[in-house]
């Protein structure tokens, strides 16, 4: 059954979470909202407060693990809501997170970049705020908002300056790398689960080994595009 949810200014920039029959995504008009994934009937919306767009999470991945939901916005809090409410689990302020998400292998953990280029790991199952680990991929200042990957266990992030770091999933920096002179776009793995990164400047990369230090670019190849 096709149909179609009209929510007023604002459109959405990042991809939609999908679970238990819900449909989660963010605009840029203040609010995250909850539809039913059969009628696209809204079930609950949910903003911040604040009347300040670009404090919206409009270019977000939602999170959802547990029957919770987990985001990060512009405004740099974290929070967790609950998938069938709406309902605010918990939300801070204690790190400089924005827009960048991802999830452990195991659902145990939601990850976040933070703008000082560290990849933070907060416990998803947990009724408070509860910071598993944190680890700094040298980069400094960073606010690009793609998306984390995680495969085979191992944790991509990258930044605003070309940059790719691979994490473990208890918190060890394997390598971070510079591949490009832009921002990265987003990770896709293939049907062969090969990881790709592409970049604004038009070029794409094949990652190689996610625990083997990469040295002079071992294991990867690449291709600019046209």
């Amino acid at each position: 059954m096709a149909w179609e949810f009209r929510f007023g200014e604002g459109q959405p920039q990042g991809r939609p979470a999908v679970a238990g029959g819900r449909v989660v995504f963010g605009a840029w008009d203040t609010n995250l909202y909850c539809l039913d994934e059969a009628t696209g009937e809204r079930l609950w919306s949910w903003n911040n407060g604040s009347p300040q767009k670009l404090y919206s999470p409009g270019h977000i991945v939602p999170r959802i693990v547990g029957g919770r939901i987990f985001i990060v916005a512009p405004d740099r809090c974290m929070t967790a809501l609950d998938l069938a409410t709406g309902r605010e689990i918990w939300r801070v302020k204690r790190r400089k997170v924005r827009e960048t998400t991802g999830v452990s292998a195991d659902g145990s953990a939601v990850y976040a970049k933070t703008m000082d280029g560290e990849l933070l790991a907060v416990a998803t199952d947990a009724d408070r705020y509860t910071e598993l680990w944190t680890v700094d991929a040298g980069w400094g200042y960073d606010h690009n908002p793609c998306p984390v990957e995680v495969r085979e266990g191992v944790a991509y992030m990258a930044n605003r300056t070309g940059c790719v770091a691979s994490v473990s999933g208890d918190g060890r920096l394997f390598w971070a790398e510079k591949f490009a002179s832009s921002a990265a776009n987003d990770f896709f793995v293939d049907a062969d689960n090969r990881l790709w990164v592409t970049f604004i400047e038009g070029k794409i990369f094949c990652l190689g080994d996610p625990v083997r230090p990469l040295g002079r670019r071992g294991g990867i190849r690449s291709r600019n595009w046209a």
